[in-house]
């Protein structure tokens, strides 16, 4: 009896062995093989987009990337691929895949990215998100100089908005210090900013027509998001009160009636990389 109850025993256990084994290969056999990504697989994307066989289109730029994200999709450079694929959608005036992609890119602390984020949303009249954007990239621009401690920077209230004061610390201590006035609105509107600087090329080229004792000059120039002006060049030295004046008076004229694009069509910033210029410690000075 004893025996008859082991030999029982083993052929069920047997038995349990091959049906789950049997099973085992069956519900392989219905989940689709998953492929690994390798280094290799992102040198591939990126030599496609850094040596393209064909037209660098936004098109193909976007196509290729979103090949990558759906052949990679556990990748660490996803996010990125995200980021880089909604700009290529947003370049190709095609909002919704735009604004697909930014919202699967995570965290952006690219401010040009998250201006092109706000268009995107504006064309498909998400106007609260979009000023959100800009205000974002505007906060983490001034906290990026803080960090690096390449300017002294103050904030006051104006009619319809706030005024942002920045002096920049001149990367060579023989210049005068540049500056940079930050119009933001409280509601609506792209930001606007006057820069007040001495242009080191131009400058150079003044002393080769003027002579090379010839004064430097500075330059004080207007930019919108649509447009940049020359508001004024001159050899004689602006005291900080004489470009705090200028400036307010012509932002607080710039607050009064923004830019504002309306919905419908991707209407980036033209100027934000003269609005809101990268600026680190061994090159803080606004060359425009």
């Amino acid at each position: 009896m004893r025996k008859r109850l082991l030999r029982y025993l083993s052929a069920l256990i047997v038995s349990l062995i091959c049906t789950y084994s049997g099973l085992q290969r069956v519900a392989f056999a219905d989940e689709a093989p998953v492929r690994t990504c390798g280094l290799s697989d992102v040198s591939v994307w990126q030599m496609q987009l850094a040596d393209p066989q064909e037209e660098a289109s936004p098109d193909y730029v976007q196509r290729v990337t979103e090949d990558f994200i759906a052949a990679c999709p556990n990748r660490p450079e996803i996010p990125e691929a995200h980021r880089i694929a909604a700009r290529a959608a947003a370049w190709d005036d095609k909002p919704e895949d735009a604004a697909r992609h930014f919202e699967q890119a995570g965290y952006i602390a690219d401010v040009d990215s998250l201006f092109i984020y706000a268009s995107v949303e504006l064309a498909l009249g998400e106007q609260a998100h979009a000023w959100q954007l800009r205000d974002e990239a505007i906060e983490i621009w001034l906290a990026r100089l803080a960090r690096r401690g390449v300017a002294d920077v103050s904030i006051e209230e104006a009619k319809g908005g706030e005024l942002i004061s920045v002096r920049l610390q001149a990367g060579d201590p023989r210049q005068p210090r540049s500056h940079i006035w930050i119009a933001r609105p409280s509601g609506a509107g792209w930001p606007s900013a006057l820069t007040v600087s001495a242009d080191r090329q131009l400058n150079a080229l003044h002393k080769l027509r003027a002579g090379e004792h010839a004064d430097d000059l500075a330059f004080v120039r207007l930019y919108r998001c649509r447009a940049r002006r020359m508001l004024a060049r001159t050899t004689e030295p602006l005291s900080d009160t004489q470009i705090a004046a200028g400036a307010r008076l012509a932002l607080s004229a710039y607050l009064a009636d923004p830019d504002i694009p309306s919905s419908g069509e991707i209407e980036s910033c033209a100027f934000v990389e003269r609005i809101l210029p990268d600026l680190s410690a061994a090159s803080a000075f606004a060359t425009q």
